[in-house]
């Protein structure tokens, strides 16, 4: 019996699963994967991932890989990168088809069908589909973009701590960002923020999450904020489609959007204000799956 394989390539790590009549069978792992920030190592990572997973299976046929990449739109010249994977597993199948990882999220979400998705984890996009014609907004990068993303929240809350040092005031925020950066001033923690990844600044949003949930004050707006942000990139994206016969559908998608419940709640708030009948669901189920849906 054959199988296919999904793959989703995200900025944190890579996981690829095999699927028989719509059920997972089996997955590995690596990672990271932004083929935009280190088109070498990710396509290492997508060979390591995808060929631990065909090991298990070499006597069934694979019918098609379908793998979703983070950066891939806005990857320069990604081609080569991509006809290595082609080459690597050709014996397997020549039935390999390469998206953003965002349009794979898209179509898990939606099952195939046309609407939205939001997608907010260690990075943010927005995408749409509307019969053949799909737009996307944001998904720009961490240093252009982003908004609701892990990354933007724990930015925006070590520079509110910076901004208040320079004013002379103590952000609330403080004692929480020297602990998680294991520093003992602001000043130190500016030093080691340059030196970690992008995945580990924005693994401190969790940290924000928390003492949001606990009514820091200050957590709570900085969640609110990036919400809106994001909420009017969704907006602004289902305005650049004709209004006529439009599908609202909108599935939320990343670590930030199924698990932080403040910044859920403003994005949905928001939207159901601009569109009362949109149809929001929740997309927790693993991008891989979009395989079953081409």
């Amino acid at each position: 019996m054959s199988y296919a394989i999904g793959v989703d390539s995200g900025g944190t790590h890579i996981t690829a699963t095999a699927y028989k009549n719509h059920i997972p069978i089996a997955s590995a792992a690596s990672g990271p994967g932004n083929i935009l920030i280190d088109p070498n190592q990710t396509t290492k990572n997508l060979i390591e991932a995808i060929g631990n997973l065909v090991k298990k299976y070499s006597s069934d046929s694979c019918s098609c890989i379908l793998i979703g990449i983070a950066g891939l739109e806005s990857a320069k010249n990604p081609a080569p990168y991509l006809d290595e994977i082609k080459n690597h597993f050709r014996s397997i199948t020549t039935n390999i088809t390469f998206i953003s990882d965002a349009k794979l999220a898209l179509i898990n979400g939606l099952e195939g069908k046309d609407g939205f998705l939001a997608i907010a984890g260690t990075g943010s996009i927005v995408y749409g589909k509307q019969g053949n014609k799909y737009l996307r907004a944001g998904g720009w990068g961490y240093l252009l973009d982003d908004v609701g993303s892990g990354y933007r929240i724990a930015q925006e809350a070590v520079s509110t701590a910076l901004e208040k040092m320079d004013r002379g005031e103590q952000s609330s925020l403080t004692p929480t960002i020297l602990e998680y950066f294991k520093e003992d001033s602001l000043k130190n923690v500016v030093s080691r923020y340059y030196t970690l990844s992008r995945p580990e600044i924005a693994a401190f949003s969790l940290k924000i999450a928390h003492v949001a949930e606990q009514g820091n004050k200050e957590a709570i707006n900085i969640l609110i904020h990036q919400a809106t942000l994001l909420a009017n990139e969704i907006i602004y994206l289902i305005k650049r489609y004709p209004q006529n016969n439009i599908s609202l559908n909108l599935a939320l998608s990343g670590s930030v959007l199924i698990n932080n419940h403040i910044i859920q709640k403003e994005i949905i708030s928001i939207l159901k204000k601009s569109y009362p009948s949109i149809n929001i669901m929740i997309s927790s189920r693993s991008n891989t799956a979009a395989v079953n849906y081409i």
